[in-house]
């Protein structure tokens, strides 16, 4: 197998974790080559300067060589950008970072859903409204991994969306129009809210959410996602502490 190297690639950090007593391995979402593993060397030596380095979030220019599945880092330097506003952005933050790291294969080129990152990082740090930044970058990962929503038509009858109905979601189909009351439906108008990529209503966002969930949930075909569980938790203990004041 051929030493490959790689100068100056645009590219994230998902997740870290050590590797032997001095070193760390970096899970890295990169413009060009996609999703990999590599190995920070020495990087968790006292007082190494690089530690700063390794947060995620922010957008990197990364340097690589090596062979097989471990390549070594060889450079990282971090790119000018602006800071996530607060917990809800973050917790956002690292619920995309997961789902990357289960929903991507590695090595996979992917560089509209990479610019989509860019993008959902950008609208939060600007004040972008997390629920609806959220619902965005799920829509365009499910398309990127191959399973795009129908969001324009119901997949049975070809007639187009209509905001006044009720629609039962088919996972790897799309909608079809349903007046079942034993089955999670959506409105037309929340289909079409996703469609174009623009919420009015409370209640678009939350049957948008409850929508790509599911479908996510699909994909994931019974992984756990641990951001899920400690956030679900941070807000039960928050309401709580709220109860007891």
């Amino acid at each position: 197998m051929a030493r490959v190297k790689v100068e100056q690639q645009a590219a994230y950090l998902l997740h870290r974790r050590p590797y032997s007593e001095t070193s760390l391995l970096l899970d890295i979402f990169s413009r060009d080559h996609g999703r990999l593993t590599l190995i920070a060397k020495g990087c968790r030596k006292k007082k190494t300067q690089a530690q700063g380095f390794f947060l995620p979030f922010k957008p990197l220019l990364i340097s690589w060589t090596g062979k097989g599945e471990l390549p070594i880092l060889t450079s990282i330097e971090h790119q000018s950008f602006l800071p996530l506003p607060d917990k809800n952005g973050v917790n956002c933050g690292y619920y995309v970072n997961e789902l990357l790291m289960k929903l991507l294969h590695r090595h996979d080129s992917h560089e509209e859903l990479f610019e989509r990152y860019n993008n959902f990082f950008y609208s939060l740090a600007n004040g972008g409204d997390p629920n609806s930044v959220l619902r965005v970058f799920e829509k365009h990962l499910l398309r990127e991994i191959g399973f795009g929503l129908v969001l324009d038509h119901d997949v049975e009858s070809g007639e187009m969306i209509l905001g006044h109905r009720d629609y039962q979601y088919i996972p790897q189909k799309g909608p079809v129009a349903s007046s079942d009351t034993h089955v999670e439906k959506v409105s037309g108008e929340t289909l079409l809210a996703l469609q174009i990529e623009s919420f009015e209503t409370d209640k678009q966002k939350r049957e948008a959410r409850a929508l790509t969930r599911a479908l996510i949930d699909v994909q994931l075909n019974g992984k756990e996602l641990r951001t899920r569980r400690v956030i679900t938790e941070m807000k039960r203990v928050e309401k709580k502490i709220q109860l007891r004041l």
